[in-house]
């Protein structure tokens, strides 16, 4: 008897010893040393990154802290920045810049056009929900390059390409951050330019290769078949970019099983009409279960050709852990595009949609989002 007490006593003391050795602690300190370049000459259409790096501090228990940089102009103030980022990953002791993001920085601080100023930094840290701003920061003299301070709020696509017959005021894109714009849409052989409004407004185009103010076009040829083109311009690299989409297709997470092929019916939508639902069960031999699956599988997502290469169109916050309850959001079901990756940015589909048929829908631009929608469902 007596080893056993001895024995249940022994693990009782090391259950408390391991207690108190793993006991949380929330202490940390701030970083001692900024690192970043005395001086940077800005090309917006440049690959290269500027680093920005902090050494010292850290948490007491050697766990993992959050950064987060906070950028002012010369005399500013951090309690207002121009602009906050987080770290790489997020907890790394470094954040790497391109020379467009430091543009769009150094345009807030009022550098102007191919002039020179400083911009300051500096970084806040955090865990478990404390937060402290460091006493350090560190100039960086900057020199713009081209560029275009006149970034519009709106931007429209406009030109004889660009208006079917009929329309005279051009089409919205979709402002995905600032300076950058989106727009899915047919183009038949011609011209296209954009504009910050429908009709009228400031004028932009591309020539050698860099975004520009004025009054010049771009010269287009037609999308193929009932594909549409996707347009991406970027006044903080000065860059467009036209690519062609197609086969877009909704599809089962587990098996690739086709649910419905979407089809471009034109103002940025895509839809698949009379979608015949049946979530995978191995209860339903109909539905090709795999082999490996004890399990209901209702985990989709979206599959898209842009330049003939297939990318995910998925959930931005990677996993539907839970299905719909019909209290969602259009945030809930917006569209981010990554890497094809089987079992990342999957949504679960309703439990209601089972054995129902149904149309889906793609909005590249509704209400400012690009997200998806289950319609006419019987």
């Amino acid at each position: 008897m007596k080893p056993l007490i001895y024995f249940l006593s022994f693990i009782l003391l090391t259950a408390i010893g391991c207690t108190e050795k793993y006991e949380y602690n929330t202490a940390f300190s701030l970083p001692e040393t900024l690192l970043s370049p005395a001086s940077v000459t800005l090309d917006v259409t440049s690959s290269d990154i500027v680093a920005l790096e902090w050494s010292g501090g850290g948490a007491a228990d050697g766990s993992i802290v959050q950064y987060e940089v906070l950028f002012a102009s010369e005399n500013g103030n951090f309690s207002e920045p121009l602009q906050s980022m987080t770290s790489d990953l997020g907890a790394l002791p470094k954040l790497s810049l391109s020379h467009a993001q430091i543009n769009t920085i150094a345009r807030k601080a009022g550098i102007g056009v191919m002039q020179t100023g400083v911009i300051k930094w500096t970084i806040t840290a955090s865990k478990a929900g404390v937060v402290k701003q460091a006493s350090i920061s560190k100039n960086i003299s900057v020199t713009r390059g081209e560029g275009i301070d006149n970034i519009p709020e709106t931007l429209y696509l406009r030109g004889s390409a660009a208006a079917p017959a009929g329309e005279t005021e051009g089409r919205a894109f979709r402002q995905l951050s600032e300076g950058v714009f989106h727009i899915y849409t047919k183009l038949s052989s011609g011209d296209i330019f954009f504009s910050s409004a429908p009709a009228a407004g400031f004028s932009y185009f591309s020539y050698n290769g860099k975004l520009t103010e004025g009054d010049g076009v771009i010269a287009v040829s037609a999308t193929t078949g009932n594909n549409p083109a996707r347009i991406k311009v970027d006044f903080n690299s000065l860059s467009v970019t036209i690519e062609n989409i197609s086969n877009v297709r909704c599809i089962w997470g587990a098996t690739f099983g086709l649910i419905g092929t979407m089809v471009y019916t034109g103002n940025g939508n895509f839809k698949a009409t009379d979608c015949e639902i049946r979530f995978i069960d191995p209860a339903r031999p109909e539905t090709n279960p795999p082999s490996w699956l004890s399990w209901i599988e209702e985990r989709y997502y979206f599959i898209s050709a842009i330049d003939g290469a297939d990318r995910c169109w998925g959930r931005n916050d990677g996993v539907s852990s839970e299905r719909p309850t019909g209290a969602e959001t259009e945030t809930f079901y917006e569209l981010g595009e990554f890497e094809w990756s089987q079992w990342d940015h999957l949504w679960k589909m309703s439990g209601s949609l089972d054995l129902k048929h149904c149309d889906i829908n793609i909005y590249t631009n509704k209400n400012g989002k690009m997200y998806h929608e289950f319609t006419n469902i019987r």
